[in-house]
């Protein structure tokens, strides 16, 4: 299965080079800035493009806690709902938006964690085109995603250890979004079919079990900002409907592996 797994990735790399994002690439235009917020809202990362490298900076409501230096490549950053985990690619292939794995900071902007993108063989490090990335809340999980041919690509690591936890092709072929819960007990993912804008909604157990779907005929469009959530205090996780533009919510199951 890891096999398949892994085959599928590079098939996926190959085939599908067209549509590799670049939207990971920071302007290099001096004075230009990227702010990355975290899922609450309450923690900001700020790039900036300086005459002479990059610098980044965290704030939490809004207050600047710390600015420094970037020495790593910059690209699009996460954070936690904590604030304990932010997250850079490691860049492979900078001028094309492939990155071989993961730099993983704490709160005060120190490196804790590289974590490469496996490949076949032991220390053999692959590139990935990665479209977009989600932290869980208490900064624990890191998950990925793919364009895929045929399904999407979604990947969870844990975050301390740098662990692949599962890797899973599901859904469509273009991934839009995802969502990891708390302690990465749930995994929410949106994909969609890029010729007629259907959807396919996706709920992964800790272990990346499939324990629900949905699928809906033209419900994407670039208007709509977020497309899955979680309900913590609910104990819920809802998808966006386009025709009815609201959020239809259900409970999460009572355990999961």
């Amino acid at each position: 299965m890891k096999q398949l797994f892994r085959s599928v990735i590079v098939l996926a790399l190959t085939s599908f080079f067209p549509l590799m994002a670049r939207a990971e690439l920071m302007p290099e235009v001096p004075g230009t800035e990227q702010h990355f917020f975290s899922d609450n809202g309450r923690y900001e990362i700020t790039i900036t493009c300086e005459k002479q490298g990059h610098s980044w900076s965290f704030s939490e409501k809004g207050k600047e806690l710390w600015k420094q230096p970037l020495f790593d490549e910059p690209g699009e950053a996460a954070v936690s709902d904590n604030g304990e985990t932010i997250i850079l690619p490691l860049w492979g292939w900078r001028d094309e938006g492939g990155s071989s794995g993961i730099a993983v900071y704490d709160k005060k902007g120190e490196l804790r964690k590289k974590i490469p993108f496996a490949g076949e063989h032991p220390d053999e490090t692959v590139l990935r085109w990665v479209r977009y990335h989600a932290i869980s809340p208490d900064g624990s999980s890191i998950a990925i995603g793919l364009n895929g041919i045929g399904q999407a690509e979604i990947t969870l690591f844990d975050a301390s250890t740098g662990a692949l936890v599962w890797g899973k092709n599901t859904g469509y072929p273009v991934i839009v979004q995802i969502r990891v819960a708390q302690n990465g007990k749930f995994t929410l993912a949106a994909t969609r079919n890029e010729t007629d804008g259907s959807m396919a909604f996706i709920l992964f157990d800790r272990m990346g079990k499939e324990i629900w779907q949905k699928k809906t005929v033209r419900n994407f469009s670039r208007d709509v900002s977020s497309y899955v959530q979680f309900r913590s205090g609910r104990q819920e996780f809802g998808v966006f409907d386009r025709k009815t533009g609201r959020y239809i919510f259900a409970k999460l199951p009572a355990t999961a592996n």
